[in-house]
């Protein structure tokens, strides 16, 4: 249990290290601007409802479904959730500032109320917060709250064999009882949201042993230095692959090159917009693409073939058959080997778990969503009604008015009705939403209509490219601001090709990271 000091409520004790940074718009006159957002009308919330329901994506291992599969590897899936943890927190959680989850009557928040009072939990910068946390302490005597996440100065990590042979990695763990008795077995990480899942659980596992063989890799300076170093080299990694390989892989690459090589227009210093920040439109929006991306079930190992999605979520349920062996105590438990991610299945080419579509329709379990002993409000156990009904909340501009401000023709009406069944066709029309989009719709529908669901669309590509490239180009510890450093590799026209994090190996995607790190084979 992490302890923090607040000014407001003193010492406090939370499962996760959270900092407190600046939520705000892209485009803060459109949030201000009702022809920019949706209707302020119960029909709208009605609305929203019906479309949540026509965007249910049915599939089983029995029926697959398999037309609905991108050619995306479904490990984009799951780095997407990585870098969204990393980077923004609290926009589904802060149930003081919105209406969502308390079971009030919904309506659009003041953006000056928000910008106010609503804030990140993370820190806006990819600098793997919520792998570090705020790091170990450096001077003799001094702690943080981090020290619990490491050992020596490396991350700790469970590597055991279970009793039947099995190479087993995961989360460090600690046994809770709650006043009902109950016990559960929750991940000492920086960030819990990712131990919400076995496969996100599995990816901070494999970051965790990442980081820990770059250190191990370094030949000289005492444990300190080599923290420091390591530290470094891997968020150099980790930039790296999510400019390279990660978003030109889910956006038009040429939007990628085009942001990398003359700047976002819209955020940032060339915009007139100095300061951190993380934009609103990108956390409740357009960077939730990748919930369509999920797939109903998944073929973790060979031990696991087509588990449903539902049945990976809350990774120390013994309900759902994790627990596993004791590695060390009675006080904690792991996963079983039928959970441990087999990453052939999700990384190559050739993987057996293809990412979704990016397109409207979310897989259908995600409708109902488990909080197991919790009473909670029944929007938030739909992911598709809370994603719409929060941009509603949280007065996200409508997909028309982003286009307009990204000075891209937008898609309404007919254009944006192409090829719908009569049923989502006349629902579009009666809400007037095929002129007046919410925005995470309107972003899907691009994807689906521009790129066949292969990757994100024009004003998708835009947002999510502006707000990542701009976080690693505005902050000068990043690859891209130290491209002198001896760990930067350049080719012979001084183009960036890759880190070198040690021991000969340089770091160009995501499998090379996942080799380093000891849970993928090399090819």
């Amino acid at each position: 249990m992490f302890k923090k000091v607040s000014h407001i409520e003193g010492l406090i004790e939370e499962d996760e290290i959270l900092f407190s940074t600046a939520f705000d718009y892209f485009f803060p006159d459109a949030a201000r601007s009702k022809p920019c957002l949706l209707p302020v009308a119960e029909a709208t919330l009605e609305g929203l409802r019906k479309l949540a329901d026509f965007m249910a994506d049915t599939g089983s291992p029995v029926v697959p479904q398999v037309a609905f599969n991108s050619q995306i590897p479904s490990i984009f899936t799951y780095f997407g959730q990585f870098i969204d943890h990393d980077i923004t927190a609290r926009t589904d959680r802060d149930g003081v500032v919105t209406a969502i989850g308390r079971g009030e009557a919904i309506e659009p928040l003041a953006p000056d109320y928000l910008v106010k009072m609503l804030r990140n939990g993370r820190r806006p910068a990819l600098d793997l917060d919520s792998v570090f946390g705020d790091g170990p302490a450096l001077v003799n005597a001094a702690t943080t709250q981090s020290d619990i996440l490491y050992d020596d100065f490396r991350l700790r990590i469970v590597e055991e064999i279970d009793g039947t042979g099995n190479q087993i990695f995961d989360l460090p763990r600690t046994k809770r009882v709650d006043l009902k008795g109950d016990i559960s077995y929750p991940a000492t990480i920086a960030d819990m949201r990712n131990d919400e899942n076995v496969i996100i659980s599995q990816l901070h596992t494999a970051f965790l042993k990442f980081y820990n063989a770059i250190f191990t890799a370094q030949a000289v300076g005492s444990n300190k230095q080599k923290y420091i170093r390591a530290r470094q080299l891997a968020c150099w990694a980790y930039q790296y692959v999510v400019i390279n390989d990660y978003l030109k892989t889910v956006c038009q690459e040429e939007i990628v090159d085009d942001t990398l090589a003359n700047g976002p227009r819209f955020i940032g210093i060339s915009a007139g917009r100095a300061g951190s920040f993380m934009p609103l439109e990108f956390s409740v929006a357009a960077f939730r693409f990748g919930h369509s991306m999920i797939r109903p079930f998944y073929t973790l190992n060979a031990l696991s073939p087509d588990v449903n999605i539902l049945d990976l979520l809350n990774t120390n349920s013994t309900a759902n058959n994790f627990g596993g062996f004791d590695p060390a105590s009675p006080d904690a438990k792991n996963l079983v080997a039928e959970r441990i991610v087999d990453w052939t299945n999700f990384v190559t080419a050739a993987a057996t778990n293809k990412a979704r579509l990016i397109d409207p329709k979310i897989a259908e379990g995600l409708s109902t969503l488990p909080f197991e002993g919790r009473k909670v409000d029944p929007i938030l156990r739909h992911l598709v009604r809370s994603n719409l009904f929060r941009g509603y909340n949280l007065s996200i501009p409508i997909g028309q008015a982003m286009c307009d401000a990204f000075g891209i023709e937008p898609l309404k009406g007919d254009a944006l009705r192409v090829g719908l069944d009569a049923d989502l066709d006349e629902l579009l029309r009666e809400t007037y939403f095929d002129h007046r989009t919410p925005l995470w719709y309107y972003l899907l529908r691009e994807a689906q209509l521009q790129q066949n669901g292969q990757r994100l669309g024009e004003l998708g590509s835009r947002i999510v490219c502006e707000t990542i490239i701009n976080l690693i180009k505005q902050d000068s510890n990043t690859y891209l601001n130290n491209v002198h450093d001896s760990a930067v590799v350049t080719n012979a026209s001084g183009r960036i090709t890759g880190i070198n994090v040690g021991d000969g190996n340089i770091i160009r995607d995501l499998e090379d990271i996942l080799q380093v790190a000891g849970v993928l084979a090399a090819e």
